[in-house]
Formats: C-alpha cells, structure tokens, sequence
C-alpha cells in the first residue's frame, strides 16, 4: 500500500508540475550554480539567455556562459519559416546579440567555444568580427571558434554576378576582420567566386584552422587549380568545385577529406605531404567526358586510408575494378569501406575487387538506389547534359581459387531485392569472408523528397521479404551449399 501511495503522491506531482510551468522554474533556479551553467552551456546561447532571465536567481548567469553558439536560425519569425526579406533582421538580431553578450559577459570565465552562422552583409559581418576579435584577445582559452557564412538564396538561384558580388563581400570582410579569421579554427564558406589568391590568402590567414567547408566557392575563370597548404587542418570538405585541379601540398595533419561533384575530365586531386590522411569520402555523379579513376594511381600517395567511402549519385561506376596486385599497396589498411547510390541495373559484383585487394577489411556497406527526384530522367536532357548509360562493370576475378578473407566480419546492403544479383554476391562474400558474423539487409531507401514523384517515372515494385517464412526461405536459398556459412549471421533490417 506504500509503494501505490508513494507512486500515486510521484504522479500528482508531476502533474502539478505540467499544469504549473512556475513550479519547474522554482525547482530548476534553486539548482547550484555549477550546475545550471553546465545545463545552460548545452542550449545555444540566446535560449541560454532567455531562460536566464526568467528568474532574478538566474540572471546574473547569462554573463557566465562558457560557451557562445548563435546562428540566425535562433531569430526565424514566429510563422516558422525565414523569407529573403526576413534575412536582413534576423542577420542584424545575430550582430546584435553577439556584439551584446561577448562584450558584457565576465572576463574571468573562460570562454570555451565560439560559434556564430550569419549571412554575409557587410555591416553585421563587421559588427560580428570586431566582438569575436575582442573575445579571442581577452580570452586565451578557447578551443573552438567557427564562422558559418551563409548566402541569402539557395544555390540554383544564383547568377555569376550574384557569386562575384559575394565573393567581393567575403574578402572586404575578411580585409576589415584579419584578427578574428586569424583565431578561427572552424570555417564555412558557401556561394563565393573569388580571386586567384583569395582562398589560398584566406587559408593562410587562419593559422590555427582545424576544419574548413568550401560550398559552390569558384575561382575566377582564368584560375583552373587550387594549391592548399596548412600546418594544421585536419578536415577539408570540398563541395561542387568548378575547378581542373585541387592540389593538397603540404597538409601535414589532415586526417579527413570529403571532396564531391568535380568538372575535370581527369583525377580531381592530387595528394602531396599528406601523412595522415585516413578518411577519404568522393561524391560524383560520371558524365561522359570524365575519365575513370583507377585508385592504384589516385591514391599512390596515400597509403594509410583506413575508411573509404564512395558514392556514385545513382548513375555511372566511375572507378577502374582493378587486380589485388595493383590496389593492395594503397589498399593494405582499409578497414571500412562505404559503396553508396550504386544504380540498381547494374550488377554488384564488381564491388568484390575491394575485398580482394583489402585484406584488413572489416566491414563493407553498399546501398544500390536509384535516387529518382535527384536524377535527371528526360532522356533528351540526359543527351543534352553530357550524362552517361549506366552499363554493367565489366570485372573478373583475379584472386586465386579458394580465396579466403580473414578480417571481415560485417556487410550491410541497402536496397536489397531477392534476385540473382543479390544473392549470388551474397553468397560469394559468405564463402570468401571465413569470420564473417553479421550480414544486414535492408530493403530501398525511402525518402520524403521522393514521395511526389513524376507519374512518368516507373519504380520497379521492392520484393523484399515480408513475412518470417520469405526471410528463412531467403536464407536457405544464400546459404545452400556453403560449409562454412550459418544461416543465422543473416538479418532482414525493417
């Protein structure tokens, strides 16, 4: 009878808390000092603010934040959603606030991170740069500091004017703020055509830069290579690069690339002092005129990449199958591979060139899908633009008979159907990858993008397995024959 009345008394008070929004306040304001700050620092700051201000007992807290993450996403009009008009007071809000807190908030707090995502117009660029300098010069110990610069429009939307106008706005910035891209270690960039010397001087600039986001950022057309050289970047993400050739130098720290949507017709990158490059992520959809890469060239230079992932946009394979011989010295410490988008006409296996020639491979993930409302689908247009037929990838086994794998213990595919192609790849990665303890299937992809699709469009009906019976029937029919394969490493995902 205690433990209902205790239970009973809990519930009345929870509902006397949900019917009185004062009650949580009181609780929550009589907590120590220490530990509303460490609550308060996990919100952005002008949800930090506004919850400071709720009771005089909190007040004095919002000069005491160690960390300072603003965006404009914070200021978006009550209706839920921001217009281009909405843009210029939500910017001047981000200004305002940033200008406001960094300069009241106590001294003897160490700041720990700084992030602010603002549009670029020039007069809160500057009011925002000028507060981050006086923040980085009165407190030594900050460990992160981002800028997030944001374009107005969405991408389609912008004309060559509209970039230039962007990228002269950038660099005016950028001349009146020097000190605060100096202290930055964080830095987005998106929808910008610069000068010859802008990303290089800008890259130079930011000496204590860790990550740094290029988005639609275009040099000026006599400018067809971009040389990157930094002591201290560990990530680069390049995304939709309207350049010939990106040459990666000196980067002796970095660790992470992710490089998407070239235009060259030949290898995107060239890899120099890159030591530590372990995680490599290439993104592109082949258009007739580009060249397949053979990664044994590609990555001569980078050895020691240990997570691949490739993704190919739902249309052409635009790597070489290549013999283990060739691939294994670039391939030797791949331990995780990430086959994304492959088409779905195609058949799969192609893919097993990797495990061939990538001995310390432990897991591999493929996902066949045809992306329809990202693809282009009218077949004049697809002429048109250059796109190329999605034929299969002509590969042949190079590996001894009897090949055995040793280190993979998982795949996971994405998109799988219960046909020949499927299953047979199945099954010869079952029998090849001896210490194989999970394979994970899932059916299609499905996405809200894809919900309203052209009535033209004809998807083939998904045939993955709906009852207990299909599944066991499936697994029988992958596993039959094999004698060192179990039925039961195989698990239909929902």
């Amino acid at each position: 009878m205690k433990n209902k009345k205790g239970s009973c008394h809990n519930r009345n008070k929870k509902s006397a808390a949900h019917n009185n929004p004062q009650l949580v306040v009181d609780r929550f304001t009589k907590l120590p000092d220490d530990l509303l700050l460490n609550i308060l620092d996990r919100l952005n700051t002008p949800d930090a603010v506004r919850t400071c201000l709720l009771s005089k007992r909190t007040i004095h807290l919002r000069h005491m934040l160690s960390r300072f993450q603003i965006s404009v996403d914070s200021f978006v009009p009550d209706c839920g959603y921001a217009t281009l008009k909405d843009t210029i007071p939500m910017n001047a809000a981000v200004a305002d606030a940033t200008d406001s807190i960094l300069n009241f908030r106590r001294q003897d707090i160490p700041l720990r991170h700084l992030s602010v995502c603002f549009y670029l117009k020039y007069y809160d660029c500057l009011t925002i740069g000028k507060a981050v300098a006086r923040a980085m010069a009165t407190n030594n110990l900050l460990d992160s500091v981002e800028f997030i610069i944001l374009p107005e429009k969405k991408p389609e939307h912008y004309s060559t004017y509209d970039l230039r106008h962007n990228g002269k706005q950038l660099m005016r910035f950028f001349g009146a703020c020097t000190d605060a891209f100096a202290g930055l270690t964080r830095l987005y960039l998106r929808n910008l055509k610069l000068g010859e010397t802008d990303i290089p001087n800008i890259i130079a600039t930011c000496k204590l830069l860790e990550y740094l986001r290029l988005s639609f950022c275009e040099t000026e057309d006599s400018v067809l290579q971009l040389q990157v050289e930094h002591p201290r970047l560990v990530e680069l993400d390049i995304y939709h690069a309207s350049l010939e050739l990106v040459e990666l130098n000196y980067l002796p720290n970095l660790k992470h690339l992710d490089f998407s949507l070239w235009v060259c017709p030949h290898e995107p990158l060239s890899f120099g002092n890159v030591p530590l490059l372990s995680s490599l992520s290439l993104t592109n959809v082949a258009m007739r005129y580009q060249e397949v890469i053979r990664l044994s060239h590609f990555l001569a230079n980078v050895p020691n990449i240990s997570d691949l992932y490739l993704n190919f946009g739902s249309e052409k394979i635009w790597v070489q199958p290549e013999c283990p011989k060739l691939l294994a010295p670039v391939l030797r410490n791949l331990q995780v591979l990430n086959l994304d988008e492959l088409p779905e006409e195609c058949d799969i296996s192609w893919t097993c060139f990797f495990l061939e020639a990538a001995p310390s491979l432990k897991e591999m993930r493929v996902t066949v899908w045809d992306h329809w409302c990202g693809m282009q689908t009218d077949k004049v247009e697809r002429e048109e633009q250059g796109y190329s037929e999605k034929a299969n990838v002509e590969w042949e086994s190079s590996a001894p008979d009897g090949f055995r794998h040793y280190n993979l213990t998982k795949l996971t595919i994405y998109g799988f159907q219960p046909n020949d192609n499927f299953l047979g790849y199945i099954r010869h990665i079952m029998e090849a990858a001896v210490n194989l303890e999970d394979v994970s299937l899932y059916d299609r992809k499905v996405l809200e993008c894809c919900e309203d699709l052209d009535l033209k469009i004809k998807v083939a009906p998904s045939w993955y397995p709906q009852t207990i019976e299909e599944e066991e029937l499936l697994r029988k029919q992958i596993t039959e024959g094999l004698v060192m394969a179990s039925p039961h490493v195989i698990h239909f995902r929902s």
